[in-house]
């Protein structure tokens, strides 16, 4: 118990410890966990793809065999059409017009050729006789029919006759050189032959559609008359004409597809063959793999933990041989001879060779400190002497410091009031010469201010004499200026008066504007009634009663400009008077100014004149202040110097007294500090022994 609690004194939380060994068992555990349940999940996804790319590769190969038996049915088709065509089945009774006999002799071809259809139609696309389409059929929109009329052969992929859908060939017929008819051989699409074959042959599911719809399935017969809906489906085979691969769901079934176009020969996409396999298999597949991988995964995991947890339980066994030594040492009777065992030279037996070569030293160091034990403790008995020598040493020299401070503190008195003396002299003259530099300061500026003042009337006096030279000018300005605003207001009257001349000439315009439109008008009413002799003159009218609109609509303009011009010349007229009645104000107040410039010019020479007799006392004045001043400042030049002499012996004085405040402050630390300094030599000694004491525990 004592031990766990010296232990759990370097843990602040010991309850939420766990051993290594169960975090290693259970690291170990959750790596092989994860490593064999990833493995098997990659190993079920390789699995998964591997058999959709396997099915959808399949799918391709049936697609491509199904397309090679589609073009061999188009090419056999196409070699009966040709061969009815130009045999002598048909061609003897066509020549006769003997409908009956032609019927009969392609039917007998028709389980000859093991064909579905075999017909023979005419040269307006009426069925004439074979198996595959009634009798007296109307075929001739289909585009096999059509383009064997035209004398070319082609097949197609389309529903035909009673066939839902079919590949059919056609081929023409000639009697004599000339085209009579057309045959038509083809294989039914939608019959158990062909998608049973697909079925059995290739173990998946077919369906054929015309265009979009199911016309014939393996899958379920309520699928059949149903279209597909998928629109990547249709976009990609029925849109571009390519080949579709890919998952599909129908109903609630998915399937890995192929969706192949069903071309006619000119490329038109008119049906599409859908063969597929179910998912479910895959998915059976899959299943059928995971009862093997999981059980196989679950044993792989349980032997690599139960041999983790073999391996990790004899390194723990291993790291307790050395955690039982350390405990030994630690609480037994400090015996530093002892070692830890070494079973194996691995990362452990290297931390056991490095622990026995820590606890070698720590031996060494042991020995010397033992050794060094007596003479520590003769260090401290020579220490404790010393300090009781100093301590009476410190206790004379803070009573001679005493006693400066004594002194020092008289003379400081005497220093502060000799200063205080000093310093109000000079005070006063400091106060004085203040003065009389004010006075001198005052009278200097009195004297240049009324300088500046007599050149200020001076230069005053020059401008309102030019001043009165510019008014007079100004003046005769002034009233050429009236007269010219009287001559122009005379213009500008004239010309409202042409503008209103302009304005009645417009007027006149438009008279004649309106008078030419109804003599264009008139002119009109003529031509119409002379008919074709007056076009002529009709179009002089309309020139003219276009002429008429555009001067009228000119007139209007004009006139509009008119009035603009009009109310603009009113605005200047108004402006003209304004400024002719501004113009009189400024004479009179010219006339007003001129007379006052007079008067100022003759007051300035008389302030002229004053002027300088002040400047004549200022100047006297001003010399006998000099005088004052530099007297003044000789006195305060000697009083600064006394009093800063006595201010350096006030300060020494206080240093002094500082400094031996310091020096008593600092012996009674020293003294107290002797004291402290007997005490841990006490205490020192008492440490001495108490090592020594732990020192002589280890075993070396």
């Amino acid at each position: 118990m004592a031990q766990k609690k010296e232990l759990d004194r370097f843990d602040p939380n010991p309850k939420h410890n766990v051993k290594i060994l169960t975090k290693l068992v259970a690291l170990i555990a959750t790596a092989v966990i994860v490593s064999c349940a990833g493995i098997a999940a990659i190993t079920l996804i390789i699995l998964d793809r591997g058999i959709v790319n396997n099915t959808q590769e399949g799918l391709l190969h049936t697609s491509e065999g199904v397309d090679i038996t589609l073009v061999d049915w188009e090419e056999s088709a196409g070699r009966f059409a040709e061969i009815l065509a130009t045999g002598a089945v048909v061609i003897p009774h066509l020549r006769t017009g003997n409908n009956q006999q032609v019927d009969a002799a392609t039917k007998s071809r028709t389980i000859k050729y093991g064909v579905d259809i075999l017909v023979v139609v005419d040269t307006k696309g009426i069925v004439i006789g074979g198996d595959g389409a009634k009798l007296g059929t109307n075929l001739s929109s289909q585009y096999v029919v059509q383009q064997a009329l035209r004398g070319t052969p082609a097949y197609a992929y389309t529903a035909f006759g009673d066939c839902p859908f079919a590949v059919v060939a056609s081929h023409p017929i000639r009697v004599d050189g000339v085209l009579a008819a057309c045959a038509i051989a083809g294989f039914d699409l939608t019959s158990e032959s062909f998608i049973g074959m697909v079925k059995n042959g290739y173990d998946v599911e077919c369906t054929v559609c015309d265009g979009s719809k199911r016309v014939a399935t393996t899958l379920d017969n309520s699928w059949l008359g149903t279209v597909v809906d998928n629109r990547d489906v249709t976009n990609t085979v029925l849109g571009k004409g390519e080949e579709f691969k890919g998952d599909v769901v129908i109903g609630s079934t998915k399937y890995a597809s192929v969706y192949r176009p069903l071309k006619n020969d000119d490329g038109t996409v008119t049906g599409m063959l859908f063969v597929a396999k179910s998912m479910a298999i895959v998915q059976s597949i899959i299943t059928d793999a995971m009862k093997i991988v999981i059980p196989v995964s679950i044993l792989l995991i349980l032997l690599l933990i139960i041999i983790g947890y073999r391996f990790v339980h004899w390194l723990m066994w291993r790291i307790y041989n050395v955690s039982n030594f350390l405990n030994e040492l630690s609480t037994g009777d400090a015996d530093l001879t002892k070692r830890c065992k070494l079973f194996i030279r691995d990362e452990i037996g290297d931390l056991i060779i490095q622990f026995d070569a820590f606890l070698d030293k720590l031996q060494q160091i042991m020995k010397d400190v033992k050794n060094s034990k007596s003479e520590l403790s003769g260090a401290g008995s020579d220490l404790t002497q010393s300090t009781m020598d100093t301590s009476s040493a410190i206790t004379e020299i803070i009573a001679n410091i005493d006693g400066i401070h004594h002194q020092i503190d008289m003379q400081n008195t005497t220093v502060q009031q000799t200063a205080e003396a000093v310093g109000e002299i000079s005070s006063n003259i400091s106060t004085l010469n203040t003065m009389i530099d004010s006075q001198s300061s005052g009278v200097s500026q009195a004297s240049a201010a009324v300088e500046q003042m007599i050149g200020n009337i001076t230069s005053v006096n020059q401008s309102v004499e030019k001043m009165a030279s510019s008014f007079e000018a100004l003046a005769e300005n002034a009233q050429n200026g009236i007269n010219k605003q009287h001559a122009v207001n005379e213009r500008i009257k004239q010309i409202e008066n042409q503008s209103q001349m302009l304005q009645e000439a417009n007027l006149a315009i438009e008279n004649i504007a309106q008078q030419t439109n109804l003599l264009a008008m008139n002119a009109a009413i003529e031509a119409a009634h002379a008919g074709d002799a007056g076009k002529g003159f009709a179009v002089v009218a309309g020139e003219i009663r276009k002429l008429s609109e555009t001067s009228s609509k000119q007139s209007r303009t004009i006139g509009e400009q008119l009035n603009n011009i009009k109310e603009s010349i009113s605005e200047v007229v108004t402006s003209s008077t304004e400024s002719n009645e501004a113009f009189t104000a400024v004479s009179d107040g010219i006339k007003i100014t001129d007379e006052l410039v007079i008067q100022i010019k003759s007051a300035m020479e008389e302030q002229n004149e004053g002027s300088k007799q002040i400047s004549q006392a200022l100047k006297t004045m001003n010399d006998s202040t000099v005088e004052v001043s530099n007297a003044s400042k000789a006195m305060a030049s000697r009083s600064e110097k006394i009093s800063t002499e006595m201010h350096n012996l006030k300060d020494a004085t206080n240093n002094m007294k500082e400094s031996m405040e310091e020096m008593s402050d600092g012996a009674r630390k020293i003294n107290e500090t002797g004291a402290d300094l007997s005490t841990i030599s006490g205490k020192v000694q008492e440490s001495i022994e108490t090592i020594g004491n732990q020192i002589d525990r280890f075993k070396v």
